[in-house]
């Protein structure tokens, strides 16, 4: 047998036993269904909202389900493993399947949907979309959508992060279709940019006395009530050294430095400095700068 058929054949095999065993598992509340090739053998990992029924009494129910597997699919060595849903809500398969089950015991196919959306949102979903198609409110068939939250329907974030699942309840009219996609929270779409650091409009920015009182206050009580006295004159000269440093920065930057050459920050500093608007529709660095030495040439006149 060519390679190529062995894969295929491989899928499809794959492909009936997730089948069969949703079938049978469908009281317990069987959500996904995972196979894995091993060493050792097949591993089948299934996820259920009640893992007991799929176990049994003492086992019982999981042995016949390997001997099926091993007898009729010709699975080698297979071990099942059963795992607990977390967040049934946040399956699409089990959603689609209770709300099935809600239209075939006859409640109104609206009600049923907003229930099962809300049960979805309340959960934590980024966004949900139920579609339901079939003989609804008459003899002739059509399909209702309900949406809620954020989904993506094409590209790769798609194909990438929505969950899908689908179930079919059998009412007397005829049968319906139930196809159920969720977006589970954390997911971290491409077009969600995050900046580092805060806004430069919210950025405050202390003055060098603030940030030298501060320091002062700090070391202060760092070195106590006695030792405090004895370094308050050198606090004190440190302190005037920081403010004269300060001043005399300030006024080298009001006396020529070159404003095209300054950071956004200091640049708005001086232009607060001068009375110059700094926030507001339409203000710009370009035009700051060109008021700042409209003002210059004005003092030089």
């Amino acid at each position: 047998m060519a390679i190529e058929r062995s894969f295929i054949q491989e899928n499809i095999r794959k492909f009936e036993v997730k089948e069969f065993l949703k079938e049978e598992l469908e009281k317990a509340g069987c959500g996904e269904i995972d196979i894995q090739r091993t060493p050792l053998g097949t591993r089948v990992i299934i996820y259920a909202q009640r893992p007991g029924l799929v176990i049994g009494r003492k086992g019982a129910s999981i042995r016949k389900l390997t001997n099926i597997l091993k007898r009729k699919y010709k699975i080698d060595n297979p071990q099942i493993e059963v795992n607990e849903l977390e967040i049934p809500e946040l399956n699409p398969t089990v959603m689609a399947k209770n709300l099935a089950s809600a239209i075939e015991r006859g409640i109104h196919f609206r009600r049923a949907a907003y229930t099962t959306l809300r049960r979805i949102m309340d959960a934590g979903a980024r966004g949900a979309e139920i579609e339901i198609s079939g003989k609804l409110t008459g003899e002739r068939a059509k399909s209702l959508k309900f949406v809620d939250g954020y989904i993506k329907h094409c590209g790769e974030p798609a194909f990438l992060y929505t969950r899908e699942g689908q179930a079919q309840a059998a009412p007397k009219p005829g049968i319906i279709g139930v196809k159920v996609k969720i977006m589970p929270p954390g997911v971290k779409l491409p077009d969600e940019i995050e900046f580092l650091g805060k806004e430069e409009e919210e950025v405050k920015v202390k003055s060098a006395k603030e940030e030298i009182e501060e320091l002062v206050e700090e070391i202060e009580s760092e070195l106590g009530e006695e030792e405090a006295p004895k370094k308050k004159i050198k606090l004190e000269k440190f302190k005037r050294k920081k403010v004269k440093k300060k001043e005399v920065e300030e006024k080298e930057v009001e006396e020529g430095e070159d404003y095209s050459s300054m950071s956004w920050e200091k640049l708005k500093e001086v232009a607060k400095r001068r009375g110059i608007p700094v926030a507001g529709k339409g203000v710009t660095r370009r035009k700051i700068e060109e008021e700042l030495k409209k003002l210059e040439e004005e003092e030089a006149d």
